[in-house]
């Protein structure tokens, strides 16, 4: 397991993939830099406001499904044990990897975000460096999850064009407007469910609408609820991209 986190760590940096999409997220949030610090009022609120807005989902679960694909045509897995265990820990292999991209996702912004903002907006107030690495640390996780999620779908379909496909429709949260839409209709039906679709309700409860939450200024957030959405999410999905990896006759 070790080894095969090694040797995907190493392809990480090999990967041109990594360095364009780093470089274009960065270079994008400098250039949005001046739109986006027109309306916030510290650098933090700048930051989460383009962080949390899905682009880096799209980015990381691109990534994720590249990584994975570039993965089965190099041909290097046949040279693998390919017991039920050794492809249990070829797909778990690569969490590490989607978690660092992401991490590297974020403080790439972070940087271009500050150089934007003392160009757009110099002199404006940094904000609480704790809530900063608080979001950052949220964030992070939230799209690894949902990297993970995108990696599981790959291994589904076996091809890149509907993983994509779905990646750019989740990232916008297509999926959670249509179930707020039926759980609303639920409500209206029967109005004693209220209480409970406001804590508990599917729509509220996804990865995108959570990373969504995390950027809006002044809205209250529970990281309890965070933190058992990623760790449900984070066994749900290696789950089921384990289990269609070790099903498959070849790798």
């Amino acid at each position: 397991m070790l080894n095969l986190i090694k040797m995907n760590l190493y392809r990480l940096f090999k990967t041109r993939v990594f360095y364009v999409m780093l470089l274009t997220t960065v270079i994008l949030t400098g250039l949005l830099a001046g739109m986006e610090t027109e309306s916030a009022s510290t650098f933090g609120e700048f930051y989460a406001s383009f962080a949390s807005s899905g682009y880096v989902l799209i980015m990381v679960g691109v990534f994720a499904i590249v990584f994975s694909e570039e993965e089965r045509k190099s041909g290097f897995l046949k040279n693998l044990l390919t017991t039920r265990s050794g492809k249990k820990n070829i797909f778990l292999a690569k969490i590490p990897v989607v978690f660092l991209y992401s991490l590297f996702m974020f403080l790439g912004e972070l940087v271009a975000s500050w150089f934007g903002s003392l160009f757009w907006a110099p002199g404006i107030y940094f904000g609480r460096i704790g809530s900063l690495i608080s979001f950052i640390t949220f964030e992070v996780m939230l799209h690894t999850v949902f990297g993970i999620a995108m990696m599981a779908l790959y291994e589904i379909t076996r091809n890149t064009i509907i993983p994509t496909i779905i990646t750019i429709f989740g990232s916008a949260n297509l999926h959670g407007m249509l179930i707020s839409f039926l759980e609303t209709k639920l409500v209206s039906r029967i109005p004693a469910l209220a209480g409970f679709m406001d804590k508990y309700g599917l729509s509220r409860n996804f990865i995108v609408t959570k990373t969504e939450d995390l950027g809006i200024s002044g809205v209250s957030v529970s990281y309890v609820n965070i933190i058992v959405v990623i760790v449900i999410g984070l066994i749900l999905y290696s789950v089921m991209g384990t289990f269609v990896f070790t099903k498959r006759d070849t790798i």
